[in-house]
């Protein structure tokens, strides 16, 4: 079962909520995401990189005091509020620079893990595959992070998650028809 051009038009006008929510669970449609385009692929990590920003997000906006209180100004609380907003901003473009670096590392693995499966799988969509497969991971530290949730090792839980994403999703890939 190849992908055929009308497969790949509908892969163009697919929303981003869409491959997020069938990211999670469905290593079939994540073999198919390894068609989108590079620019929906792009806005994709940095949907990853505002989930990643959530716990920081959070912290920011609803665990400060932002009110004027006994002795502040109001110029205090806008000093405040200022310096939170950039705090926000850099944390996004931090994590999504991680989010970015992170699959571009991991999509090249998976090119060897490909050929090994017996399948043809170009860096290009590797990375577009890669960049679907870590949906789960994200989803997860993201969670665990909002809820304060310390743990040691879930990064590198996390890595291992998302090769095995990663692999079962490359099963996924039809293998090429054996010319005759």
């Amino acid at each position: 079962m190849s992908i055929r051009m009308k497969d790949v038009k509908v892969l163009r006008k697919i929303s981003l909520i869409t491959i997020f929510s069938k990211s999670i669970y469905s290593p079939k449609e994540i073999a198919k995401y390894r068609f989108l385009t590079i620019g929906k692929s792009i806005q994709y990590v940095f949907i990853l990189g505002l989930f990643l920003s959530l716990a920081g997000f959070y912290d920011a906006i609803f665990q400060q005091d932002f009110t004027a209180g006994y002795g502040h100004t109001a110029s205090d609380t806008g000093t405040k509020v200022l310096f939170a907003a950039l705090v926000v901003l850099m944390a996004f473009i931090l994590n999504s620079g991680l989010a970015f670096l992170s699959i571009t590392i991991l999509a090249v693995i998976g090119e060897p893990i490909a050929k090994a499966l017996g399948r043809k799988l170009p860096y290009r969509q590797s990375w577009r595959l890669t960049a679907c497969s870590t949906t789960l991971p994200v989803v997860l530290f993201s969670l665990l992070n909002l809820f304060h949730f310390d743990q040691p090792y879930f990064i590198l839980l996390a890595l291992i998650m998302a090769v095995v994403i990663i692999i079962v999703s490359i099963k996924a890939i039809p293998k090429p028809r054996k010319k005759s």
